[in-house]
Parts: C-alpha cells; sequence; structure tokens
C-alpha cells in the first residue's frame, strides 16, 4: 500500500510540474529583429492579461494594443529570454512579437 502510495505520488509531482519554455542555443549568430510591443486589451468583466506566451512570440487572445515598435540587434537565445522575461515581469500584461529581419554579419 505504502509502495503504491509512493509511486502514485512521484508519478503525479513528475507529471504535475510545470515544463520549462524551451529556449534556443544559439548564443552566437546575431540577427536583426522586428520587435513590437503589445499590451492586453480589457474586456468587460474579465482581467486584462495575455493566456501565455508561446516560443512562437504570439498571443493567445487577439486583443492586443500595439504599444511601440522598432528595430534590434540580438541573438536567438537573447531573443527567447527577453520574449519571456517582458511577459513575467509585466504580470502577463505585455508581451513582444518579433519578425527576424536579416542576419548581421
Amino acid at each position: 500500500m505504502i509502495k503504491k502510495f509512493a509511486l502514485l505520488l512521484l508519478l503525479v509531482s513528475i507529471l504535475g510540474c510545470k515544463k520549462d519554455i524551451e529556449f534556443s542555443d544559439d548564443d552566437t549568430n546575431l540577427y536583426r529583429w522586428k520587435r513590437d510591443f503589445y499590451r492586453a486589451g480589457v474586456q468587460k468583466d474579465a482581467p486584462a492579461f495575455f493566456l501565455s506566451r508561446n516560443g512562437g512570440g504570439t498571443w493567445s487572445t487577439a486583443s492586443g494594443i500595439l504599444i511601440s515598435s522598432d528595430v534590434v540587434v540580438l541573438t536567438e537565445f537573447r531573443k527567447d529570454k527577453q520574449q519571456d522575461s517582458i511577459f513575467k515581469a509585466s504580470g502577463k500584461m505585455r508581451i513582444c512579437q518579433y519578425e527576424k529581419l536579416e542576419k548581421v554579419e
């Protein structure tokens, strides 16, 4: 009985743990990116936040309001880290979407 309970507890803890977002391992090649900052739109009777920030840099709700747009030079890894940290630091209220323009030589 104890073995079954321990096995069940182990299985729940393994499957229930939040998986980390996979970041690119390319931290050497620089690219020029078009970066758009969005904030979550306020909806009636709903909190203003984005549901997720996936690896593609898009959001799961279409109520984003464009704040600003600029061009930056980053590696793939730095782009992923920046995108994730902005999403987390803003309390899921802001995201940035990147579009790869060209490789910087």
